[in-house]
């Protein structure tokens, strides 16, 4: 029997993400083994107040419910041993069973819960555990260390699962494929053909009631480290010796280890600002005054190994920008040489691999093609496809994934200890207190397109 149980489970993650995963997965009848989902909170409330608490927070689902029913709440507190292990008596929950906690709580409370969740183990020893942890994981190189040390004194690393939910889109979940899967794109994705590789993540909105975490952390923090570093990782790293997690994270580990340290000079910082009708980063309720955290970030990085040496790779993500965008631009070397007299209102380009996760999913190569008629004039087509196009269904949510993962032990989604560890140890640089203190900012009005944050930066 396994028990997931989800710690937090009144708060803002549960209700957008994990509530909503559950649904798809009852409703869509994916494979579920024999598993009894519990909300965990320190309050104590009636099932039928928690119930309705989930049914509220899915007011815009529109498939079947009637899981809801199979939800149980349980109060625990963490504080509290006793209370952990009258759940246990409650449930028989006994060797050989699996525990799975899901850690829908404040980055600031891990410590305290893995201190407990030790000493239950320490209690419990013939009983399977899974912990569950959403990022932030520690606020800088040094705090990860730190609570990766405190795991590994009581946790293997096959028992801890440490969440990016960009890695449970099947979008980036298809960069594999692509790659690995097909003979056409890997024995190109090197120096010899690749001219650039481009990352941008863009949101049209802003920190919404976010403030709290928000200007604690940044999005440098948020964005940068943790899903523009994996998504790099997944387009960039050598071929696993097999599609299984170690061998994927062994490979993962290396290509951000590889990454040429950031030179702070030739990053630009910047903060949205107020127009008519939007409010300005300093603005925002619950951000302190004068406030120099960053909402959107632009650099220039290098990997420094012999596939990609001397290839530029352009990052930027930013908040309150023109549009919502996320997307992957690999740009190959241009191969003109044959078509350098071609006739006048002909364009060709430059060959480009697009991997759009949003607004749209999809992934679509520019090729040169003869335009009909006399002459040969040369003009670029896409070669495209969507997913709901290719394959007739919409992609399961990032989180649906995820959560069927954990469940089956599959960690291919999950990052490994040394992999946060080198990702903070890459932003270090930016994210350490003389930085910080020392930052120039280039404010941005809500809306701004990227290019005039650059051409501001000039």
């Amino acid at each position: 029997m396994k028990y997931f149980i989800i710690t937090g489970s009144t708060g803002d993650l549960a209700k957008t993400k994990l509530y909503p995963a559950l649904a798809e997965i009852f409703s869509n009848n994916y494979y579920m083994p024999e598993t009894q989902f519990m909300g965990a909170g320190r309050k104590e409330h009636h099932q039928e107040y928690y119930r309705q608490l989930v049914q509220d927070s899915l007011s815009k689902f529109t498939g079947k419910l009637d899981f809801i029913q199979k939800l149980e709440y349980v109060q625990i507190d963490f504080t509290q041993i006793d209370t952990i292990h009258k759940i246990f008596t409650q449930y028989n929950i006994q060797a050989g069973d699996e525990v799975i906690w899901y850690m829908a709580i404040p980055p600031q409370a891990f410590d305290d819960v893995v201190d407990t969740l030790a000493e239950v183990k320490n209690i419990h020893q013939n009983i399977k555990y899974k912990l569950v942890f959403e990022k932030p994981f520690g606020s800088d190189l040094k705090s990860a260390k730190a609570l990766n040390h405190k795991l590994a004194e009581h946790f293997r690393e096959e028992e801890i699962y440490r969440v990016d939910h960009y890695l449970g889109k099947e979008t980036i979940q298809n960069i594999l494929a692509l790659r690995f899967g097909n003979s056409m794109f890997e024995p190109l994705l090197n120096n010899h053909y690749v001219e650039s590789i481009q990352i941008d993540v863009w949101e049209e909105k802003g920190i919404d009631s976010r403030a709290d975490y928000f200007d604690k952390t940044g999005i440098i923090k948020d964005i940068l480290q943790n899903h523009i570093l994996q998504t790099l990782a997944l387009i960039a790293m050598e071929a696993p010796v097999a599609m299984e997690a170690e061998y994927i994270r062994d490979e993962k580990h290396k290509l951000i280890k590889s990454l040429r340290p950031i030179n702070p000079q030739n990053v630009i910082l910047g903060q949205y600002s107020a127009t008519e009708g939007n409010k300005g980063y300093l603005e925002e309720e619950g951000v302190v005054p004068n406030s120099k955290t960053e909402t959107y970030v632009k650099l220039t990085t290098y990997i420094d190994n012999p596939r990609w040496e001397g290839v530029p790779i352009h990052i930027s993500t930013g908040k309150r920008l023109s549009e919502n965008k996320a997307e992957i631009r690999i740009l190959f070397k241009p191969r003109f040489k044959y078509f350098a007299h071609i006739d006048e209102g002909c364009n060709p380009q430059q060959n480009e691999l697009v991997i759009s996760i949003q607004p749209n999913e999809e992934v679509y190569y520019t090729v040169n093609a003869k335009f009909p008629g006399k002459g040969m004039c040369i003009q670029p087509v896409k070669l495209q496809f969507t997913y709901e196009e290719a394959f007739g269904q919409k992609s399961q949510s990032a989180y649906a994934r995820l959560i069927q993962d954990i469940i089956d032990s599959d960690q291919s989604l999950f990052i490994r200890a040394d992999e946060i560890e080198v990702a903070w140890s890459y932003v270090d640089t930016l994210i350490n207190e003389n930085s910080v203190n020392n930052r120039k900012l280039i404010n941005y009005p809500v809306g701004t397109q990227v290019s005039e944050i650059v051409d501001k930066s000039q």
